[in-house]
């Protein structure tokens, strides 16, 4: 079926959308306002689990490739809402702006470098490596989310980081190791980050609220107050069955609101971890 390009971008808005709903939401993580810094918070995981499977999902919405024939667009979530602060078929008065410029700030976090230091027992080595944080996160995110048989492109990676930096190891070694770096990345890394990265998503939830809300404003009609029953008016250039039930579906989570509220991540939470300190 070939659809608008306004019914494509409903399509991704939404899927984006709930997929930043999994990982931004009070059943995976608690958040915790600062009494020094009002306005500021701290985001703690309930547990490994819900720290593990957040990085699993973050990996997915930044890296994984979607349908092309769903969104129209070839790539990750990220991707897709580049492309709606292009397409932009729901801008009003500059209402994407927010969306626009969250999307901005979590793909320069992901792609900013800082030297680590990693001591790996089992490979008896220390090593610094210059890397970016999304390589950091593919190997966090991957290691929670596959046994090591799965891993075998994971390993390879991180011999060609080892490698590079000067560090030669075989990638036979590598599966082994693995559970050095989750010590170093899951349980520190990306801990004293899961804060800024949080932060970061939940503005892009913002953001997405910002920029759907005088669609949603003009859409919305209360059919009966006393049943709470309502209707859409659709959108002249979404004309399609399915793309219908997609934009109901994305107005419906507009009218939910966002799980967490605006907040601004820990200052002292946005320095660097204790791996990336000159000791």
């Amino acid at each position: 079926m070939t659809y608008s390009s306004a019914e494509r971008e409903t399509i991704g808005l939404c899927i984006c959308l709930e997929a930043i709903g999994d990982m931004a939401n009070h059943a995976l993580l608690t958040l915790c306002d600062v009494s020094e810094y009002p306005g500021e918070a701290e985001v703690r995981f309930h547990t490994h689990i819900h720290r593990d499977l957040f990085l699993i999902r973050l990996l997915d919405f930044v890296k994984e490739k979607g349908d092309k024939s769903l969104t129209g667009i070839p790539g990750s979530c990220i991707s897709v809402l580049k492309a709606a602060c292009e397409t932009k078929h729901f801008d009003v008065n500059g209402c994407v702006t927010e969306l626009q410029k969250a999307v901005e700030a979590l793909e320069a976090w992901l792609q900013h470098k800082k030297e680590i230091s990693l001591w790996l027992p089992t490979l008896d080595t220390e090593a610094k490596l210059l890397v970016s944080r999304f390589e950091f996160l593919s190997i966090s995110g991957n290691h929670s989310k596959h046994n090591l048989a799965r891993l075998t492109g994971v390993s390879r990676d991180v011999a060609k980081i080892l490698n590079d930096h000067g560090h030669p190891v075989s990638q036979e070694q590598i599966p082994l190791a693995l559970d050095d770096f989750r010590e170093h990345l899951s349980e520190n890394y990306f801990i004293y980050y899961g804060t800024w990265l949080s932060e970061l998503l939940n503005n892009i939830r913002w953001g997405l609220q910002s920029y759907l809300w005088p669609t949603f404003v003009r859409s919305y009609t209360l059919v009966s107050s006393d049943t709470g029953q309502y209707r859409y008016e659709y959108p002249e250039n979404i004309q399609a069955d399915v793309p219908k039930q997609w934009f109901w579906r994305l107005m419906n989570n507009v009218r939910a609101q966002p799980y967490i509220k605006q907040f601004k991540g820990a200052r002292y939470l946005k320095t660097e971890s204790s791996i990336e300190m000159d000791w």
